[in-house]
Parts: C-alpha cells; sequence; structure tokens
C-alpha cells in the first residue's frame, strides 16, 4: 500500500523522513532543515545535591530550609523529566514523518493518504 501526500495527492515522491535526511550529501541545505531534533541526556546531579543538602538541614534541625529544599529537588527532577520526555517525543514524531518531495511538505505517518 503506498501513502500519498495529503497536501498535494502525489504517492510517488512521499519518503520516510530520516532515510530522506541520511541520503542527502553532508553540505546539502537540506540536511539542517530535516535533521533529527537533539537528544536530551537528563543531568540528575543537581537535583540529587540540593536533595541531599535538604535531607542535611532537615537532620540538623532546620526544617523548613530542609523541606523547602526538598520540594525544590523534586520539582526541579520533575522538570527534567518532563524535559527529557518531550525530546523523546520529538524523536519518536520525527522518526515516523514522511516527506513529499513534490511539495516539501512533512507530514506524520498517520496524516499520509492511502492510495
Amino acid at each position: 500500500m503506498a501513502l500519498a501526500c495529503p497536501r498535494c495527492k502525489d504517492h510517488t515522491q512521499v519518503l520516510h523522513r530520516p532515510e530522506y535526511w541520511r541520503s542527502l550529501s553532508q553540505d546539502a541545505e537540506a540536511k539542517k532543515l530535516h535533521a533529527p531534533p537533539p537528544e536530551y541526556a537528563v543531568q540528575w546531579l543537581l537535583p540529587a545535591g540540593i536533595g541531599a543538602l535538604g535531607v542535611v538541614a532537615f537532620v540538623t534541625g532546620a526544617i523548613a530550609a530542609g523541606i523547602v529544599l526538598l520540594i525544590g529537588a523534586a520539582g526541579i527532577g520533575y522538570w527534567l523529566s518532563r524535559r527529557a520526555q518531550a525530546a523523546e517525543d520529538a524523536r519518536a514524531r520525527w522518526e515516523r514523518s514522511l516527506i513529499c518531495k513534490q511539495c516539501t511538505a512533512v507530514f506524520p505517518r498517520e496524516d499520509a493518504v492511502a492510495v
């Protein structure tokens, strides 16, 4: 079953975007335009350090500061994990997207018209 572009309805020029990107030469302008989104590596050192500092503050008697630091560490950890998930989702969308060389449309596989 061939897939056609939802914009121009052409099915002869529809390619899988990662394969198209790999086929381009290194100096092609489209190489940068269709590059995969960057990966995001979560650095857990900051929230772990703030959490450890919060535990130390909590144990030594600075309960309010310990609670604030622990809540801050949890918030930063949540923010970092959401950012990593967003980067992973963007890479997954890129991985399953298609490109039409006829009209240069980029679209998800779900939007392609079956021919």
